[in-house]
This record gives structure tokens, sequence and C-alpha cells, in this order.
């Protein structure tokens, strides 16, 4: 009996050893798993290497020389201005306006339906953005004005008018009708968004082979500094910048703060290129990202996790005693089938929100999250995407809008914003080439 029982125990014993083997190999093989779309980094050397940027092969100076022409002609697709067709408006955020009365509300939406009645629709939709100004939180507005867009073929505004409605009033019939029936055609959109962006990318991937597009990456390379420090406020110019990178030199009448800024940033820029064919992202690389770009601005809070109560504008992040339980979790996502499963622009996009949403740092945590997301975009084979710094207002909007509840938007500027730098690089390669610059600017 005693031997029975004793063989019994082992065999139990053996079996629990081995349970906690295959715990264990799954959550290896889970967490660590090495996802195909993240396998094909095609355009790192989108990013220079450390090196070359201090490879003059002409004298420096801060005043435009023949070299520049390339920049130029990159920076001139990038402000190129939006045409709008003659019957739109655009839609205008006012909701830090003075609110109008009730009446005067209504007597603006009475107005504006009977104009759109007319066939007026200029005079209607001056008077429907300027009711969603005086009401930013009435969803009858949000829903006319929803409607009006609809019917004049502007269907994606209108459904993120839906959402808002939705938001104040989470029964309005019309609004839920609205939306039951706009929301599979914005998806299907954005469908066909992410289709353009594989089309573009393959063309790009040819066009790489072209022997002069290293002046091309490293002249867009410049411009990607500037427009992500110049989101943060940074004067310096895309020469200035450069001089301070190629030479070491400071640029007169620029602070402290900017030139480490600049600095910081190439330097984050450099880890990321590093970063790109390691297979997972975890605490310590987004601490390092974030450690690069804020070291020369304030070593002491570099690299940590926040200890203290932050605001964001009218967003306000978790509880800093949050921040590790709620990094993990992001992290988890991050290196999810899930996320690896998506298309590479929406998973960047949500990657970026996320980590912005959680706030994780005193500051610096857009610069790291931009980062972020690029380097899951080259990871997936994708080039880094661009936000303007003339982008600002319309960024900030998509995330406050993200904050609300609807992410789309957001996920969506950004494959606007990767359409846009893809057609910046298509364009610098046929500039460059024998062909000449038979070039249309992508515009959103």
């Amino acid at each position: 009996m005693n031997v029975f029982v004793l063989i019994i125990s082992i065999l139990i014993s053996v079996i629990c050893v081995l349970v906690a083997l295959l715990q264990h190999y799954y959550i290896i093989t889970k967490t660590y798993k090495k996802s195909t779309k993240l396998n094909s980094p095609e355009f790192e050397d989108l990013i220079p290497s450390e090196k070359k940027i201090f490879e003059i092969a002409y004298p420096v100076t801060l005043e435009t020389h023949h070299e520049d022409s390339v920049l130029n002609d990159l920076t001139s697709v990038l402000n190129s201005k939006p045409k709008e067709p003659p019957d739109t408006v655009k839609v205008v955020d006012r909701s830090n306006k003075k609110m109008g009365t009730n009446s005067e509300v209504y007597n603006t939406i009475q107005a504006a339906l009977a104009f759109k009645m007319a066939g007026k629709n200029n005079k209607a939709m001056k008077l429907f953005e300027h009711a969603s100004a005086m009401a930013p939180d009435n969803a009858d507005v949000l829903n006319w004005y929803g409607e009006f867009l609809e019917q004049h073929y502007d269907i994606v505004t209108a459904d993120e008018l839906y959402f808002k409605a939705l938001t104040y009033s989470p029964n309005h019939k019309a609004a839920l009708s609205n939306r039951e029936r706009t929301a599979p055609l914005v998806d299907g959109l954005d469908y066909k968004l992410f289709k353009e962006i594989d089309n573009l990318k393959n063309v790009l991937r040819d066009r790489m082979k072209l022997d002069n597009f290293d002046s091309v990456k490293k002249q867009a390379y410049y411009l990607h500094i500037y427009h992500t420090v110049g989101i943060e406020g940074n004067t310096m110019t895309v020469e200035q910048l450069r001089y301070v990178l190629e030479t070491g030199h400071v640029v007169s009448g620029k602070s402290l703060l900017e030139h480490n800024e600049v600095l910081g940033l190439e330097k984050a820029m450099q880890y990321v290129k590093l970063l790109i064919r390691t297979d997972y992202i975890g605490i310590k690389e987004i601490l390092g990202i974030h450690r690069r770009v804020m070291g020369h601005v304030d070593p002491i809070k570099s690299g940590v996790f926040r200890n203290e109560k932050v605001f964001v504008g009218s967003h306000v992040p978790p509880p800093h005693n949050e921040i590790p339980m709620l990094m993990e979790t992001y992290v988890d996502w991050l290196n999810s089938e899930e996320a690896h499963s998506m298309h590479p622009v929406r998973y960047a996009a949500l990657a970026h929100y996320k980590l912005v949403d959680i706030h994780p740092f005193v500051d610096g945590n857009g610069r790291t999250s931009r980062l972020i997301m690029n380097l899951i975009l080259l990871k997936a084979g994708y080039p880094p995407v661009m936000i303007l710094k003339e982008q600002r207002e319309k960024y900030y909007d998509a995330l406050k809008t993200g904050n609300m509840g609807d992410v789309k938007p957001f996920v969506r500027f950004v494959a606007q914003c990767t359409l846009q730098i893809l057609d910046m690089y298509l364009y610098g390669t046929r500039a460059l080439s024998l062909d000449g610059p038979d070039h249309q600017v992508m515009e959103f």
C-alpha cells in the first residue's frame, strides 16, 4: 500500500513538473514569438548611420548652398497646402469659445436647414459650423451637421460627428441609426487607404535601388528631426539643426534647451535603428528611447517613469502609482499576436496613442511615442512617418478624439501621414532621376 502511494505521488509530481514546463514554454513562445510581419526592415537605411552624419564633403555654413536644393524640394512637398473643394468648409473646434444660448443655436440651425433645402450649401455649411462651435456638446447639432456633410460627400467627418453626438447622448436615435450606416462604409475607406499605402510602399522599395537616393535619405532625416522637435516648440530651422549635427557647433541666438532637444532626438533615432531587428519591445527599450530623447534636456528625469501627477490639456493621465502596472500591460499588448495581426500602420498608430494616453513620463511622451510608432513601422517594412509641425493642430485634435473613445480618426491621421511621407520620398527620387520631377503632390 505504501509503495502504491509512493508511486502515485511520484507520478503526480512528474505530471506537475511537465505542466509547469509546458506553461513556461507557452508563455515564452507567446511573449517572444517572432512575427513574420516584423521581420523585413526594408527601409532601415532611411535613418542614416551616425557616422555618416558627420562625413562632410563640403564646408558647412548657415547659408543655402547647392546641395540644399534637394532639401528645399522635399520641404516644398511637405508644406504644400491641401486644395479644398469650393463647397466645403473645415470643421473647426471652437469649444473654448463663448457658448451661445439655446435660442441662438436653434435659430442658427433652422437657418442652416433652410439654406440646405434651398440648395445654398456654402451658407448652410457656415451656419452648421457656427452652430457646432456655439454648442459643441449638443448631440442634435452634431447629428444635423453630420447629416449635411454625409450628403455632400464627406462621410468620414460625418461619421466622426455622429460618434461625438453619441458621446454626449448615447441613446440619440438618429445618431445611432446614422452611425450604424456610416461606420462600415468608413471602415471600407480605411481599408482602401491601407491598400494604397502598401502599393506605394512597394513602389518606394523598388525606387530605393536608385544610386542617388542617399542624398534624399539624408535630407529627409534632417526634416524628420526638424518637424519632430518643432511640434514641441523648437524654433531651429532645418539648416540650423543640420549645422549643429554636422559640425557639433552651436547656433547663435538659439537656447541651450533647443540644442539639447535636437541632439537628444538624433541619439534616440540612432537607438531606434539599433532596435529595428530585435523581436521584442519591452520596458527596457522604451526607457532607453526616452533616456536618449531627454538625456541632454533633463538627465535626472530621463529614462524613468514619472512620480508626480501631470495634466495634458483637458486630459488627465493615470496616477503615477499606476504607471508600472499600466506599462507592463502596454508591453504585453505591444508584443501580442493581437497587435501583430493588425495592419502595421494601425498597429503603429495605436501603439503611439496608448503610450501617450498613459503618459508615463514627465516630459518627452510625444517624442517617445512617435519613435515607438516609427520603430514598429520600420520593423514591419514601412518607412518612418513624419508628422509635420504645421499639422500639430490636426495631430492633437485626433488624439483628443481618441480620448473621447474613438481612435479611428487618429489611426486615419497616421495613415494619411504615411501616404504623405511615401509621396515625399517618391518625389525625391523622381526629382533626382533623369526622367525629371513628373509629380503631383499628395494632399489631405
